[in-house]
C-alpha cells in the first residue's frame, strides 16, 4: 500500500514537471512559428478554447468521481449550487476575469520573451501574493518567508543582468534586447499582479464561507472564465474571427497546447490529494531548471550566462523556502483545478 502511494506521488510529480515545462516551451515555440508564418492563430481564441476544455474536464471529473455518470444528478447539482445560489456564485466573477486577463498576458509575454526568462520572472508572483495577503487577509509573514522574498528579488534582478565584456560592468538585458523585450517584462509583471490578487481573493472568500466544494467552485470559476474569454474574442478580435474563422491557424500542435494547459490544474489537484504542496514546489523548481535547459537546446532563443544560472538558483531556493515555510496544508489548494498558473499557496 505504501509503495503504491509512493508510485502515485512521484508519478504525479514527474507528470506535473513535464506538463509545466512542455506547456511553456510549446507556447513559446508556437509564438516563434506564428511570427514566421502567415497561418497565425488568434490568441484570444486560444484562451477561450483552453477555458472550454478546462470546463469540460472538470464536468467530466465531477460526473465520474462524485455522481457516477448520472447526467440527471449532475444537472440537478449544478442547478442547486449555481442557479439557486447566485449571490455566492457572483463572487467568483472577479477572479475569473483576472485569470482570463492573466492568460492573455502570459501568452503575449511568451511572444516577447524566451521560455527561460518567462519562467524565472513569473516566480515574482510570490511577492505579489505575499503583498495582497498582507493587505486583504492581514497576514504576517514568518522570518523564513521574508528571507525567501529577499532571495527571490535578488534572483529576478540577476536574471535580468548582462555582463559588459568591454567594460566589465553590468547592464540590464532590456537595454540590449529592445522594446519588445520590455513589453514582455511589463506583461509578465502585470500577470504576477492578477495572479497574486486572484489567489488571495479566493482565499478570502473561502475564509468567509462563501464557497462550495472544490469541484463546484472550479465549475463556477470556469463558467465565468468562458464568459469573459468569449467577450474578449468578440470585443478584441471579432472582425478577425469573422473573416478568418475561429480555428484559423489551429494545428494539432496548438490543440495539444490548449489541452496540456487545461489539464494542468487536474494534475495539481491530484498532487494535493495524494501528496502535499511541498511536492508541487519540487515540480515547479524542476520545471524552471528544465525549461532553461530545453529552451537553450531546442529553441535556440536563449543564451545561458553564469549570472543567469546564479539568479535561477536563487529563485528556485526562494520558491522552495516560501512554500515550505508553513507545512500545514491550506484549504485553498491554490484553486489549481481551475488555473494551474495561479498564485502560490498562501497559508
Amino acid at each position: 500500500m505504501f509503495r503504491s502511494s509512493s508510485v502515485i506521488r512521484y508519478g504525479l510529480l514527474l507528470l506535473l514537471t513535464l506538463q509545466n515545462t512542455a506547456t511553456i516551451l510549446c507556447l513559446r515555440a508556437s509564438m516563434i512559428n506564428a511570427a514566421t508564418s502567415k497561418n497565425k492563430y488568434v490568441v484570444s481564441t486560444l484562451v477561450l478554447t483552453m477555458e472550454v476544455i478546462k470546463l469540460l474536464l472538470i464536468l467530466t471529473l465531477l460526473m465520474t468521481v462524485q455522481l457516477k455518470f448520472s447526467i440527471r444528478k449532475t444537472v440537478q447539482l449544478l442547478y442547486d449550487e449555481i442557479v439557486c445560489r447566485p449571490f455566492d456564485t457572483v463572487h467568483l466573477a472577479l477572479p475569473s476575469l483576472l485569470y482570463v486577463v492573466q492568460d492573455n498576458l502570459i501568452i503575449y509575454s511568451l511572444s516577447c520573451l524566451d521560455a527561460a526568462t518567462y519562467q524565472v520572472t513569473y516566480q515574482a508572483r510570490i511577492v505579489t501574493t505575499a503583498l495582497f495577503a498582507r493587505i486583504l487577509l492581514k497576514q504576517k509573514l514568518p522570518v523564513k518567508r521574508w528571507i525567501s522574498l529577499f532571495l527571490l528579488m535578488i534572483g529576478v534582478i540577476l536574471t535580468q543582468l548582462n555582463v559588459n565584456e568591454e567594460s566589465g560592468g553590468f547592464s540590464f538585458r532590456s537595454q540590449r534586447e529592445g522594446t519588445v523585450y520590455v513589453f514582455g517584462l511589463i506583461a509578465i509583471s502585470c500577470a504576477t499582479l492578477t495572479s497574486g490578487f486572484a489567489g488571495v481573493y479566493n482565499e478570502k472568500l473561502i475564509k468567509n464561507g462563501k464557497q462550495s466544494s472544490l469541484l463546484i467552485r472550479s465549475i463556477q470559476l470556469s463558467l465565468f472564465s468562458v464568459l469573459f474569454a468569449s467577450l474578449g474574442v468578440l470585443m478584441k478580435d471579432g472582425s478577425t474571427v469573422i473573416n478568418q474563422g475561429y480555428f484559423h491557424g489551429y494545428s494539432p500542435f496548438v490543440w495539444l497546447i490548449a489541452t496540456m494547459q487545461a489539464s494542468g490544474g487536474i494534475i495539481v489537484a491530484g498532487i494535493m490529494k495524494y501528496a502535499d504542496n511541498i511536492l508541487k514546489t519540487f515540480a515547479t523548481s524542476n520545471s524552471i531548471v528544465l525549461s532553461c535547459i530545453l529552451s537553450y537546446i531546442l529553441l535556440d532563443d536563449f543564451n545561458v550566462t553564469p549570472i543567469f544560472i546564479v539568479g535561477t538558483l536563487f529563485i528556485v531556493l526562494a520558491t522552495f523556502l516560501y512554500t515550505t515555510a508553513i507545512e500545514k496544508r491550506s484549504l485553498q489548494l491554490e484553486l489549481t483545478v481551475l488555473h494551474p498558473w495561479g498564485s502560490p499557496k498562501i497559508l
